[in-house]
Order: structure tokens, then C-alpha cells, then sequence
């Protein structure tokens, strides 16, 4: 199945944000800020090193918390334990999102390129036919095989050779699934016509000071039509020779983790260890296991 048409070039408004028309209002308003639960709160506040327009992105995610906690664990891997270069990594998503045309994710990570080794000019070239642009020939076998993929989710042979000789492979499988997940959070993102964040742009949006604001003052809320959740009760357990002492959990789930004062590393609190249960903190708790950089908190349903 064809994505998007080879002979398909429009540009993108590079670095400008999109406006969507009448039209094109979200067919899904982003849930705001105010009614996140605290675990995507502490998401967000703990992921400030990925950029800013992330408000409307987190706020569509917050209709469907379980994919919000699979999406953001498999967007960890791909961004901060990957193994390809933050260059290889910026070109596949900004020409997916092109070929695409998901404006939302092309402009969020303009603002990625710079620090990934892009300079203007090529990151411009990503929206533009790669005839148009003079790119390195390894830059140019990937835009090609970002572009294979949008036009029959394969790539011939001799482009897969030329990359095989550069990438480990281990490299090649996440390459394909970053053009995977990339595509799949484009066609999201197009179809539910949520917008980007900014001044009425964004009815997801709220004031900035949201962004900081700590988890203690939103555990009542929820999204005002997000289902119950089912009363599942899990086993928790940490295994500290696994732990890296990032935090995050106790950043996500401050009820049930803490970090010992004398070697950092996480701990169930009192209460809560020995197996406990935590099912008045499940989503907090889940989030926070997927999102471990370690894997050394491990979630069991109790029957």
C-alpha cells in the first residue's frame, strides 16, 4: 500500500507553526493540562530536555493512558538509549513526517535538528525533493530509505546494501521501527487534526506555569472522558542491581518509590514493600515501570 506519492513535494512551512483551518479543527480535543493525571505531569516535567510543543501531543495521549504509557516507553528507547546517531535519527523523522505531511511532528523537531548536527538549510531540504539539496551520499541513502518506506513500507535491495555497510545491525531493525513509530504518530497526529501548541492555537493548552507544576495539587483529576480504569492490583517489586539511579520512577510515582539518601539507588516506600500492592497508583506505577531506563522495576497482576 502506497503511503504518499513519490511525485509529492509540497514543503513545509519549516520552523512556522501550522494554523489549522476551520475546517481542520482537532477532531479530538487534546485533554488539558489540568486534568492529566499526576504521572503524565511528572512525564512531562522530567522529558524537558526534549523541547518544547509537547503540551498537545501528551494531551491527546491522556484520552488512552495505556497507549500513553507504550508509546512513551518505546519513544525513551528510540531517543535516549538508541543507537543511531541524534543526526541519522532527526533525518528519518523529519522526512517521514514530510512524506507524511504532519506538520505538527516536522516543526516539533526543527527545533531538534539544530542540536543533532542538521544546519538549517538541510533541515529545510527534508520537505524539499532530494534532488533539490547537495547531501552527503549517506544522508541521501537514508532519505531515500525513509522514502522507500512511505511508498511500500520496503526497501530494494541496493539501497539496504549501501545502508548495511554503514549501520550495525542492530542499527537497521531501530532505524525501521523509528520510521515505524514516527509514521504512526504522523498519521495520528494528521487524522485527529491536533494542533500544534501556541497562542490559540492549542485548546489543549494551558498557561505556562502548568508546565512546572508538581503532582501534589493534580491527583484528583482525570480526563473528563477517559473511562475507568479497571481496579487491577499489582505486585511490585525493584531489583536494585539493575537500577541507574535516574529518579524518574520517583518522579513519576512519588507514592510508592523512593531513592536511598546514601547510594541513590530506588526503594518501594514504607508500606509498600515486600511485594505491595498498588493499585490506588496504578498508572503512576505502570508509567513508571515502562519509562525506567534500568527495567529494574517489574509489575506483576495479582489474581
Amino acid at each position: 500500500m502506497t503511503l504518499s506519492s513519490p511525485a509529492r513535494t509540497r514543503p513545509l512551512a519549516v520552523g512556522t507553526p501550522h494554523e489549522p483551518s476551520d475546517r481542520e479543527q482537532p477532531r479530538i480535543t487534546p485533554v488539558p493540562p489540568e486534568q492529566w493525571p499526576p504521572a503524565l505531569h511528572a512525564v512531562l516535567d522530567a522529558s524537558r530536555k526534549d523541547g518544547p510543543g509537547r503540551i498537545n501531543l501528551f494531551g491527546t495521549l491522556a484520552h488512552h493512558l495505556p497507549v500513553a504509557e507504550a508509546w512513551l516507553a518505546l519513544a525513551r528507547v528510540l531517543t535516549h538509549d538508541g543507537t543511531l546517531s541524534a543526526r541519522d535519527r532527526e533525518l528519518t523523522i523529519l522526512r517521514t513526517a514530510h512524506r507524511l505531511d504532519s506538520a505538527f511532528v516536522h516543526d516539533r523537531h526543527t527545533s531538534q535538528a539544530g542540536p543533532a548536527g542538521l544546519r538549517p538549510d538541510e533541515t529545510a531540504a527534508t520537505a524539499a525533493p532530494l534532488e533539490a539539496h547537495a547531501w552527503d551520499p549517506d544522508d541521501l541513502a537514508l532519505l531515500r530509505t525513509v522514502d522507500a518506506l512511505a511508498d511500500r513500507a520496503d526497501v530494494p535491495d541496493a539501497a539496504w546494501e549501501r545502508l548495511a555497510r554503514r549501520l550495525r545491525p542492530d542499527q537497521l531493525v531501530e532505524l525501521l521501527v523509528l520510521a515505524g513509530q514516527s509514521a504512526m504518530m504522523c498519521m495520528t497526529l494528521r487524522t485527529l487534526r491536533t494542533p500544534p501548541d501556541g497562542p490559540g492555537a492549542a485548546p489543549g493548552r494551558a498557561d505556562a506555569a502548568l508546565d512546572s507544576r508538581g503532582a501534589t495539587d493534580q491527583r484528583d483529576h482525570a480526563p473528563a472522558d477517559a473511562p475507568a480504569a479497571p481496579d487491577q492490583v499489582y505486585d511490585v517489586r525493584v531489583d536494585r542491581e539493575l537500577c541507574c539511579s535516574s529518579g524518574q520512577c520517583v518522579t513519576t510515582a512519588p507514592e510508592v518509590f523512593e531513592q536511598n539518601d546514601d547510594d541513590g539507588l530506588v526503594m518501594l516506600r514504607p508500606g509498600h514493600r515486600d511485594q505491595a500492592s498498588a493499585s490506588a497508583a496504578q498508572n503512576s506505577v505502570r508509567l513508571a515501570a515502562a519509562l525506567c531506563p534500568g527495567g529494574a522495576i517489574t509489575l506483576t497482576p495479582k489474581s
